[in-house]
């Protein structure tokens, strides 16, 4: 008589079988579409190179969540800010101001030409400094004016004579001119905003000392 004997497979056997199936089939058997969500995701497991190219667009980023230290360095250029390069409910007229600004950020190479107006220039905001050699011609300045005082000399003393320019106006240079010869000039200088003349008569009879500004207008006294 044949003895027949039956099989029964091990656990050890059993679990092998089922991870060698899994093996074959993948998890696209176990994972269904769109069944992971965020809660599944553990933090900071996804990396950028797990992201297609363009998949985080303007809509997925919360209000005021990128900040400076999220940008690289100069990755916001002339055409992020451009005219028309953003629709004009999604960035506020004048949203770049002065504040936002850093110092010396702006220099002449930013600046187009005749786009800065004398409404745009803060006061003395413009010095010699900034002026280059010959730039400034004799029809861009006011008008020179000449004003004048005089008095009396004795004879065999000194005396002096000063004249101020107006208002609005600044002295450049002066001068003076004795009544006639012998009287001797002392000193001829600027004087605040005028000129100052001063001289000793040397001549036996009085003479007369007139001495002469030259006020540039448009200029502020000082």
């Amino acid at each position: 008589m044949t003895t027949k004997s039956k099989f029964r497979p091990s656990p050890a056997l059993v679990i092998s079988c089922l991870a060698l199936f899994l093996a074959f089939t993948g998890s696209a058997l176990a994972i269904g579409k769109n069944t992971v969500r965020s809660a599944q995701i553990v933090d900071s497991t996804v990396r950028t190179v797990d992201l297609r190219d363009n998949a985080v667009t303007s809509p997925k980023i919360a209000d005021a969540t990128v900040t400076a230290a999220d940008l690289g360095t100069d990755s916001v250029g002339s055409d992020e800010i451009a005219k028309d390069a953003v629709n004009s409910d999604e960035i506020a007229k004048d949203a770049v101001n002065a504040d936002e600004i850093a110092a010396n950020a702006v220099a002449s190479s930013e600046v187009a030409d005749q786009s800065l107006t004398q409404d745009d220039l803060g006061p003395n905001s413009v010095g010699s400094s900034e002026l280059q050699t010959g730039s400034v011609r004799a029809s861009e300045l006011g008008t020179i004016i000449q004003v004048s005082n005089s008095t009396g000399i004795a004879a065999n003393v000194t005396n002096g004579v000063s004249v101020q320019c107006p208002a609005g106006t600044t002295v450049i240079s002066g001068g003076a001119q004795p009544g006639n010869f012998g009287v001797e000039m002392t000193s001829s200088l600027r004087s605040g905003n005028g000129w100052l003349y001063q001289a000793k008569n040397n001549n036996g009879a009085a003479s007369t000392l007139t001495v002469h500004a030259y006020c540039l207008t448009g200029g502020s006294s000082n």
